[in-house]
């Protein structure tokens, strides 16, 4: 038997080592732990309209149990297709974000109802839509569309214009909510408390799981805490500083076969030792 009873993984900069493409090796990872009916498990900041065209686009449904998306604020069970949410930023949290932070001159991004709303449309988000397969709609007062509480809202730029912001994002207390970098171009703004480990660890208390039990692995700021959670955790090697931080191992590059490097160092290889012992 296998020590460990499900896995988590990150897409983008992880298991997406480009944000597009799955590498082979990773690919026939999955379908091993598939036929070993081990589960796995999505950890992402997408929000489940953005995930399932790129699992329908590779044709990777069938090799996942659950989708913890929108940074945490979602939980979606694959096989029922119920899909659980928490922690919404109200409207007048939302319109209040957008005016505070308007002046640091990056566009705000809102996905909503199967588009990208975006206060300036730009090359960046151009190919972010077409990458996501969202309609890109322009508005330059977001104000204008936001008509529903939401899970979050998001900041986007060169690394230079994210960088200059995010010290000022971080200092920002407000119980309410708060910012975590996602990627190298994105903020994320989420309802305080919302995290990729809180929906890990509510996931593992549905499903009767010991966390302890759990292997995940991501490669940036926005997955420390789905890190923390774990049982035994791991980043690839191209991920940031921060999340190796919080890493029990150190796979190769995500183009190389992250996840495949995770599961082999702990998954078969606890197994086979198990076994022979």
């Amino acid at each position: 038997m296998p020590c460990f009873d499900l896995v988590v993984t990150d897409l983008d900069g992880t298991l997406f080592y480009d944000r597009a493409h799955i590498c082979a090796r990773d690919r026939a990872m999955l379908e091993r732990l598939h036929v070993c009916g081990i589960p796995c498990a999505i950890a992402t900041g997408r929000e489940l309209d953005a995930v399932a065209p790129a699992l329908d686009h590779l044709g990777l449904w069938p090799y996942f149990s659950y989708i913890i998306h929108s940074g945490g604020a979602g939980i979606y069970d694959v096989r029922t297709q119920e899909n659980d949410m928490t922690g919404m930023l109200s409207v007048d949290t939302l319109c209040e974000l957008f005016d505070r932070y308007a002046p640091l001159g990056l566009p705000f991004v809102l996905p909503m109802d199967g588009k990208m709303y975006v206060s300036r449309r730009t090359d960046l988000l151009e190919n972010e839509a077409r990458l996501l397969r969202y309609p890109l709609v322009e508005v330059p007062d977001l104000k204008q569309v936001i008509y529903k509480p939401m899970n979050k809202i998001v900041l986007n730029g060169p690394l230079d214009d994210i960088a200059r912001a995010m010290p000022i994002l971080s200092a920002d207390q407000d119980p309410r909510y708060q910012w975590h970098r996602s990627h190298d171009n994105y903020i994320d703004c989420y309802a305080r408390g919302i995290d990729k480990g809180a929906a890990l660890s509510t996931l593992c208390a549905r499903l009767g799981l010991d966390p302890a039990r759990t292997l995940a692995i991501g490669d940036n700021e926005n997955d420390i805490q789905l890190l923390d959670a774990a049982g035994l955790a791991a980043c690839p090697g191209d991920g940031t500083d921060s999340a190796k931080a919080h890493a029990d191992y150190i796979c190769c590059p995500a183009a190389e076969g992250a996840f495949a490097d995770l599961c082999e160092h702990y998954l078969f290889s606890a197994a086979s030792d198990a076994a022979g012992a």
